[in-house]
């Protein structure tokens, strides 16, 4: 947990330094932490790591997403900083050479489309707008090295639609 925090910690750094030159300074300084993502080379560290913080959740997600696993965990009682309690754990895609480690952290938003205005008018601000599959949208701020994911909704909701789209598929079937 304490490699987890302290990149956390460098990583909200780097996100409140972006916030002092931003013309918008509330609207980033409202947005609240939901989840940090964490990247790793292949699948014995991913189950090496994910052994451990299995142990520190009560409620657990996989998923074989674009070729690679994913997990997300919902730490029971011991929060990480910022009180960030859902944790993302991706193997890198096949072929990728993406760094390794913190990847993102996952903010949510409430109107997409008020963020995106907002991102719009920001100078010398580097973002785009993000899927996967027709679901799973975000708009990215990428900056220090790092990015930053806005969301209207959370992974946890991404992990029960999942679940939910496999459960109409088997009542289908019977």
């Amino acid at each position: 947990m304490d490699e987890y925090n302290t990149a956390i910690e460098a990583y909200l750094e780097r996100w409140r330094e972006l916030q002092k030159n931003r013309t918008e300074a509330s609207f980033f300084s409202s947005l609240r932490a939901t989840a940090m993502a964490w990247k790793v080379t292949d699948l014995t560290e991913f189950n090496d790591r994910f052994m451990v913080l299995r142990d520190l959740s009560d409620q657990v997600h996989m998923g074989w997403i674009n070729e690679r696993w994913l997990a997300t965990f919902h730490l029971k009682g011991l929060p990480l900083v910022d009180n960030i309690q859902v944790v993302k754990l991706m193997q890198r895609r096949p072929g990728s050479s993406d760094a390794v480690g913190l990847d993102h952290l996952d903010y949510l938003i409430t109107a997409p489309e008020d963020a995106k205005a907002v991102l719009q008018a920001e100078p010398n601000l580097q973002w785009s707008e993000e899927k996967n599959g027709e679901r799973c949208k975000w708009l990215s701020i990428w900056f220090a090295g790092t990015e930053a994911k806005l969301r209207r909704d959370t992974v946890l909701e991404i992990c029960a639609d999942e679940l939910m789209d496999i459960d109409k598929v088997l009542k289908q079937a019977v």
